[in-house]
């Protein structure tokens, strides 16, 4: 059964991934099924797949609240704390293209059995991790399932629902897909807030298994014949891009610590920057590459693609910087941070189908340029937070950030796939999700490295400020002493603590201009990537597929 690619133009980028499958790829669908379950069979599988899904992308969100509780066990910085997202990211990134030779090697049976079984090995090594090293390792396993499992559950759909039925599984699925990560970040404040950061790890276990239980039940092989034809995995390209992203990665991280011209950074940078070169070029000459080249060349697609990369580093930047800011700077509880992201959520579920139907209708640049505008909007105003913005303020302009990327995924993934040739359609799908999850990983990498600088520079400022000329200084330090001595203090103690109680609202100060500082930039480069839309041409829509 071939795959209409135009079908799933506007689903948002979780779902648009199982493009990476090429028409190739084969599965026997048993017949036995059919007979044990009847018409219920695709039902029961839909929701199976539903499962697993959302086990791996609730994972995705859930640590970001709890990022400050492990930044506190640990004693990490923010350049250390940020490889909790950024290796879940760049792993399932690279796990996602190798989805499609394992389809066709192994067949979804054995590939989904794998992928779960990943997912729960990495959640329970992430449980009892004792060292950062550990935790990376852990979210590197998850994200690998999940970039194994995201791409196949499309797939599954289009082979065994027929034409008059895929509407309504897509939509089912869809919406259970875009609703986990918008409910991630409360369940992972709830189990920081019922037991520690560890119960995170684990919280979306019991759904893994749930799925793992039912998937040698309900999936389908390989087709036997397709098997013994399958296509060489292109591990050679898959090393490259590995090597290349985690040398950049590395560095990127590194920078503060070691040194922004030291060697060991110079030496990263080289080798992140010779690998992705070498990168290209062994692209050009495979005959399967994990991620074609030639895609980058149709001008509509690299500036759909630009966007794109602009949304995966909104979204999951944002996601990363907000529940950080609310909980550092605001004291809100992990549950309250998860929950105010809830909304936006919600947003975003009636913002798809809305921007997917006007994708076949509008000029896309209009939708897009909306988009654009409504979340660097957002990000202006997040960069005038201060610590006593209201909390439904900030839920307010979330989800104005929410409505903007709802306006951008569907229309860039519709345009990006629609500007190239049939024979290139299921690598310019797997490109469009590719650009998504490697877009996110140095969005929330070079967020994480631009607040630690920004703590670092503004501390320091209001710090030189600390002297006994200052009078509106002194008049706070004998405020605070003051108030120190009414609650029983002695004198001399109160004198000593209110100096440390100063420090105390500096750091938080600093805190609040920092992050200011990181909406402000994203907040720039929005305005820089609406710039881009100039170069975008018009979209030629076939007649075939307007409504």
């Amino acid at each position: 059964m071939p795959i209409n690619n135009t079908e799933y133009g506007h689903l948002p980028g979780a779902l648009h991934a199982f493009g990476n499958l090429t028409p190739a790829v084969a599965i026997d669908i048993d017949a036995k099924r059919f007979a044990q379950f009847g018409a219920s069979y695709r039902w029961f599988l839909l929701f199976s797949m539903l499962i697993g899904s959302m086990s791996t992308l609730l994972a995705a969100t859930t640590i970001n609240v709890a990022l400050p509780a492990i930044i506190g066990a640990f004693g990490l910085g923010q350049d250390q704390a940020q490889w909790m997202s950024t290796a879940f990211l760049a792993s399932s990134t690279i796990a996602m293209l190798a989805n499609a030779w394992a389809m066709s090697a192994y067949g979804p049976r054995a590939t989904y059995i794998f992928g779960m079984l990943m997912f729960v090995a990495g959640s329970l090594l992430g449980a009892v991790s004792n060292t950062l090293a550990l935790l990376i390792v852990a979210r590197a396993m998850q994200g690998m399932a999940a970039g194994l499992l995201q791409p196949m559950s499309m797939f599954l759909i289009f082979q065994t629902f027929p034409d008059k039925q895929r509407g309504t599984a897509i939509g089912i699925f869809s919406i259970g897909v875009v609703l986990a990560p918008a409910f991630g970040p409360a369940l992972g404040g709830v189990a920081v807030d019922l037991s520690s950061w560890r119960l995170v790890f684990v919280a979306t276990v019991p759904l893994a298994l749930l799925a793992l239980a039912a998937a040698p039940l309900l999936m389908p092989k390989a087709d036997p014949a397709q098997q013994a034809e399958k296509r060489p995995l292109d591990w050679q390209g898959l090393i490259l891009l590995s090597v290349s992203a985690v040398s950049f990665l590395s560095g990127f991280a590194g920078g503060n610590r070691d040194g922004w011209d030291s060697d060991i950074s110079l030496i990263k940078f080289a080798v992140g920057f010779i690998a992705g070169i070498a990168f290209y070029f062994w692209e050009r000459r495979h005959p399967f590459p994990a991620l074609n080249p030639k895609i980058f060349t149709y001008r509509q697609f690299w500036s759909a693609g630009l966007v794109i990369s602009a949304t995966g580093i909104a979204i999951y930047g944002s996601t990363y910087m907000i529940p950080l800011f609310v909980q550092l700077v605001q004291h809100y509880s992990p549950t309250a941070a998860g929950v105010m992201m809830i909304p936006a959520g919600l947003a975003m579920v009636i913002g798809f189908p809305i921007a997917g139907r006007l994708t076949d209708k509008v000029d896309v640049r209009w939708l897009l340029a909306f988009g654009i505008i409504s979340f660097g909007t957002s990000a202006f105003l997040l960069s005038h937070v201060t610590a006593l913005t209201p909390y439904w303020t900030l839920v307010f302009w979330i989800v104005l950030s929410r409505i903007g990327i709802s306006f951008c995924m569907p229309p860039a993934n519709t345009t990006a796939v629609r500007a190239v040739p049939p024979p290139l359609l299921a690598s310019a799908t797997g490109g469009a999700s590719f650009l998504m999850q490697i877009g996110g990983a140095f969005g929330v990498n070079l967020l994480a490295i631009l607040l630690q600088r920004r703590l670092i520079f503004h501390g320091e400022h209001l710090a030189s400020g600390i002297n006994e000329a200052n009078a509106q200084l002194s008049y706070t330090h004998v405020q605070i002493a003051r108030e120190l001595e009414r609650n029983g203090m002695p004198q001399l103690p109160a004198f000593q603590s209110a100096f440390g109680e100063l420090g105390r609202q500096i750091s938080s100060e600093a805190a609040v201009y920092a992050f200011r500082d990181c909406f402000l930039v994203i907040g720039i480069w929005f305005v820089i990537v609406l710039g881009f839309l100039a170069f975008m041409p018009k979209p030629k829509l076939d007649p075939s597929q307007a409504r």
